[in-house]
């Protein structure tokens, strides 16, 4: 039997992720009326579902994910290598899914950054410049790296092989 909680928390999750990485690569930043919601509605969301690790209880969980994503990307956000849509963006996944999705979609998505760095330092290197356009590939190649992305796409790979069993 389908958990029909868990499915529409996996359906909320997808639709997140998927508009935080069209607007991170569109327009290079991930809006506050995405990721704040994103945060309320997993944390309740775990609240009345009770999910999450035995002994801490589904709503605990959460919170701590949700607060370790804030603490970990900070630093970087203070440093310049993150923009503070990518770590509102992990914050929404932990609230959604709890610490060990959270570290999973985070591992994934860094790895997926590493990748996409190297995809768009080549292409900037091999495209010539043309005249700026607003959104679209011209602005990414023109940009910094859409981290948002690559985090988001990581998430889905989080929740795929999570759904799949593996």
């Amino acid at each position: 039997m389908i958990d029909t909680l868990r499915l529409a928390q996996n359906g909320l999750l997808t639709a997140f992720l998927v508009a935080a990485i069209v607007t991170d690569w569109r327009w290079t930043r991930i809006p506050n009326y995405l990721t704040l919601p994103g945060i309320l509605i997993g944390l309740a969301l775990a609240a009345f579902a009770g999910w999450g690790v035995p002994g801490l209880g589904g709503l605990l969980d959460h919170v701590v994910a949700t607060g370790a994503a804030f603490f970990l990307c900070y630093p970087m956000y203070a440093l310049g290598w993150m923009k503070a849509g990518d770590v509102k963006l992990l914050m929404a996944v932990g609230a959604l899914r709890g610490t060990s999705f959270l570290l999973a979609a985070g591992l994934y998505g860094s790895l997926l950054g590493g990748l996409l760095a190297i995809v768009l330092i080549v292409s900037r290197r091999l495209i010539p410049p043309e005249q700026p356009q607003r959104g679209g590939v011209r602005t990414v190649l023109k940009s910094s790296i859409p981290y948002g992305v690559a985090l988001g796409a990581g998430g889905l790979v989080a929740l795929l092989l999570d759904v799949a069993g593996a």
